[in-house]
């Protein structure tokens, strides 16, 4: 019943102000004043920034004259978006980081190397992310993929970047903070710590592991915001609205059909990713979770969704151990 309850309350919710017309209404209160700031000395880091409100993200932030660092999986297309995006933005400190989110050893690689290079991180934008209806799909870990990408790995590099968002916070710009892309459809699914790869269903539905996976998103960005809160890097999650990116066509063709003419732009989904990397620091809750520019509840009315924070200490506790972050798992109870 109260799977039910949910999707009602998640329905009438989304076709009320997920959608286009959801935008156009909520937008009506938007100060625009934030979207004029220059970001001229900030280092950007965007990943899934190929195509979709990444790299719709990635656009706005360049525009801005943002030095950018592109994380995509594909070289070849994070190449295409890269000179795309010089061209269109007329900014030619954009670079491209190739780095498979699914991957741990891509992921340290690439910390690795934001390190060795000194470079500050002063806005990561954990974009990238999947919904694969093939129960069987495993990433180069051996962990189911979606969970790999959307939890495990974006907790992964956040928690190896933060060398680099400590060094922006120090910087002369002197803020930093991280932006969790999650989804509205985690309103859906409570905290789900014991079955993460999703094994014990007989059938494996993409649909919920993505909720799920986007629900832990929002307990990790709550996670690290407590953990460094003396460190200057703020912590946030979003939720973009229902946008009519190629992820959804492909993951949800019947939504995105039924949904023809209703989903959001890019430039519509995209632009709370953009406001939160561009708002003043000390206006920001501590994960908090945002939707068009404005701090959201994260759980239905009686949906009995909410968790308690032990419980998210023991989902920090288990990322640690498989991300190999033994060091940070001493603090899963701080």
């Amino acid at each position: 019943m109260l799977g039910i309850w949910r999707a009602a309350q998640f329905g009438i919710m989304g076709l009320k102000h997920f959608t286009k017309d959801g935008y156009k209404f909520n937008s009506k209160k938007f100060d625009n004043s934030t979207l004029e700031r220059d970001l001229k000395g900030y280092v950007c880091f965007v990943t899934g920034a190929n195509q979709g409100i990444g790299y719709q993200a990635s656009l706005e932030l360049a525009k801005r004259n943002a030095t950018l660092y592109m994380v995509c999986r594909s070289r070849a297309r994070g190449e295409e978006a890269v000179a795309k995006i010089k061209e269109l933005s007329g900014n030619q400190d954009v670079f491209l980081k190739v780095c498979d989110i699914s991957s741990l050893e891509q992921i340290r690689s690439l910390a690795s190397e934001v390190d060795g290079e000194n470079v500050p991180c002063h806005v990561l934008v954990n974009n990238a992310g999947c919904m694969r209806h093939n129960a069987l799909g495993k990433s180069a870990d051996g962990y189911e993929v979606n969970f790999a990408t959307n939890t495990l790995g974006t907790f992964a590099l956040t928690a190896l970047l933060m060398n680099a968002l400590k060094r922006a916070a120090k910087s002369t710009v002197g803020s930093a903070r991280v932006v969790m892309v999650s989804s509205g459809g985690m309103y859906t699914e409570g905290l789900e710590v014991d079955d993460l790869q999703m094994e014990k269903p007989k059938r494996f539905d993409a649909v919920v592991q993505y909720a799920r996976d986007k629900r832990r998103q929002v307990a990790v960005a709550e996670k690290f915001s407590k953990l460094f809160t003396d460190s200057g890097v703020k912590f946030v999650s979003m939720h973009p609205g229902w946008t009519g990116t190629e992820g959804v066509k492909e993951a949800l063709p019947g939504f995105s059909k039924q949904m023809s003419g209703k989903l959001r732009s890019l430039e519509e989904g995209s632009d709370t990713i953009v406001w939160l990397a561009l708002e003043d620091p000390c206006n920001l809750t501590p994960g908090g979770f945002y939707f068009d520019r404005k701090l959201q509840k994260k759980h239905l009315f009686w949906a009995g969704t909410s968790y308690r924070s032990s419980d998210v200490d023991r989902l920090w506790s288990r990322l640690c151990h498989m991300a190999g972050l033994q060091e940070l798992e001493g603090q899963s109870s701080a």
